[in-house]
């Protein structure tokens, strides 16, 4: 069993090493400067509680360490108002919110329907039109795809995951968990 978990680490690792430009894109959504010491990317759905409960960590660390960067990865998995959630905050991403959105979609509680998802962007001031026209399109959806087979490529299969440099955390690793990837 320790051999297998030490094959898929260094799968995962390979694989982390080969997709590296995707993983870190200048252009996906983030949190931090571009030019950070340290980018931790970020496997999610917005249905996972674990996730959620990430989020005051990432805030934490953002606010502390100025050379951080999270990058947040699209992996609704956990059924259909994942995928919903998923593609507004891609479509509030093409208008320069998603963190905005992100945050609030993460401390949003109940469900996550079309009314509650246009409210918060109604909360945020977004083009309610143009978030409408977004989430239906063909690019929003083929973004969302990328994020969800990057994660297979590199054998993520639950959320949260979180990459730090070259390393895969599957699962919730806390904050000081990740202060002790960042720091390593």
């Amino acid at each position: 069993r320790e051999k297998e978990e030490q094959l898929q680490q260094q799968k995962a690792e390979n694989a982390i090493k080969d997709n590296i430009t995707k993983l870190t894109s200048a252009d996906a959504p983030s949190i931090g400067p571009a030019d950070a010491d340290v980018t931790i990317v970020e496997f999610f759905d917005y249905n996972c509680g674990y996730c959620k409960r990430a989020l005051p960590d990432i805030l934490s660390i953002t606010e502390s360490d100025k050379k951080v960067r999270f990058v947040f990865k699209e992996m609704p998995i956990l059924g259909p108002s994942s995928l919903s959630a998923a593609k507004w905050a891609m479509a509030a991403h093409k208008q320069g919110k998603y963190f905005e959105y992100h945050s609030a979609l993460m401390n949003h509680r109940g469900p996550k329907e079309v009314a509650q998802l246009t409210k918060i962007a109604k909360d945020l001031k977004l083009d309610i039109d143009q978030m409408k026209k977004d989430v239906a399109s063909e690019d929003v959806q083929a973004m969302i795809n990328e994020d969800v087979a990057l994660a297979r490529t590199i054998g993520i299969n639950g959320t949260p995951a979180f990459i730090v440099g070259e390393t895969l955390y599957p699962g919730y690793i806390g904050e000081e968990g990740m202060l002790a990837a960042i720091k390593e």
